[in-house]
């Protein structure tokens, strides 16, 4: 069975680690904190299935886990030298949290089996880490499975979905090709719907569009993402960003599904009762991924000489009401 270190005890971080727990694999979660750390070794992960049927919480609906719990300063390394297949680190925190510094603290802290996989949105993460990781062990991994947490210690599975896994860098595809495959194989043997790419960058950006349209118009109407479809003028300002969006994306010569705006309209059906993570932000008071969602797409276009004037007042607005949320 396969061995994960997941970074990030959110929403993602607790349905990896739960899932595949249950499924036999050897799992530890990180933590910052010992209270954190006492909390989950006393109850454990909790996961609600709220796909397979009613949002219950009924013993069957509940998966309770008890991954190792380790503190973030008391390791001293991912992986020992006596490891004989891979170890997978699951980083399931916000982009933001992608410092140089947490790039410096990975790169020490890695043994010779470990390989880092990113499950964050936006781009420019993947640079940072390279350039203090070995960028032939950086995955990628683009998922719509959909979670929220519920609770302390518990997190709701709102939607299934499919992972893509791929290589950070495209000189690094055949390096990582049988890693890639293992870690696909104990996916599914956890019950996820995982798929290589060989072209996952083209993922990356598929999903960035979707986000970018999506993430921000929820948060800044304040609404669950099946409503923008029926909000008066939610529509128009929904294929202003999305034009907007693949225009630059063309300009990068980034491939492009044919469908993708039908992709879009899918996923806010499919998760028609979903309060996107910026939403959920926005109202609890905390800071946006909206520098690595809109803020992303804001630079690439600024290197090209591309205007994106909707995007542009989307951002401002955002930050604007991070803004007032300060004390």
């Amino acid at each position: 069975m396969g061995r994960f270190t997941v970074i990030g005890a959110g929403a993602l971080g607790t349905l990896f680690a739960v899932k595949l727990s249950e499924a036999g694999h050897e799992v530890e979660i990180v933590v910052r904190r010992a209270e954190r750390r006492a909390e989950m070794e006393a109850a454990g992960l909790r996961l609600i299935d709220a796909v397979s049927g009613p949002e219950e919480k009924s013993a069957r609906a509940v998966i309770t886990a008890f991954p190792r719990v380790c503190l973030w300063d008391e390791m001293e390394a991912f992986g020992g030298e006596d490891e004989s297949g891979p170890h997978f680190i699951l980083l399931a925190v916000k982009q933001s949290a992608i410092t140089r510094e947490l790039g410096l603290e990975l790169g020490r802290r890695m043994g010779p089996s470990v390989w880092i996989v990113c499950l964050q949105n936006g781009i420019g993460h993947l640079e940072t880490l390279a350039a203090h990781v070995p960028a032939e062990r950086l995955l990628a991994a683009v998922t719509t499975e959909g979670a929220m947490i519920s609770s302390a210690g518990e997190a709701v599975h709102t939607g299934s979905g499919t992972t893509w896994i791929g290589a950070a860098r495209d000189e690094a595809v055949e390096f990582s090709e049988i890693v890639q495959k293992n870690l696909v194989y104990w996916l599914q043997l956890a019950g996820f719907s995982a798929s290589m790419s060989k072209n996952i960058s083209s993922r990356i950006w598929q999903k960035l569009l979707i986000n970018a349209v999506i993430n921000p118009l929820t948060a800044l109407l304040r609404v669950p993402n099946g409503e923008l479809l029926c909000l008066p003028g939610a529509g128009e300002l929904m294929r202003a960003l999305y034009e907007e969006g693949v225009a630059l994306a063309r300009a990068l010569d980034i491939r492009l599904e044919p469908d993708l705006w039908e992709q879009l309209l899918e996923v806010c059906r499919r998760t028609a009762n979903n309060r996107s993570s910026m939403l959920q932000d926005m109202t609890a008071g905390r800071a946006t991924e909206i520098d690595a969602i809109t803020g992303g797409l804001l630079r690439e276009a600024g290197r090209s000489g591309i205007a994106l004037p909707t995007h542009l007042t989307v951002y401002r607005l955002i930050k604007a009401v991070e803004a007032g949320h300060r004390p």
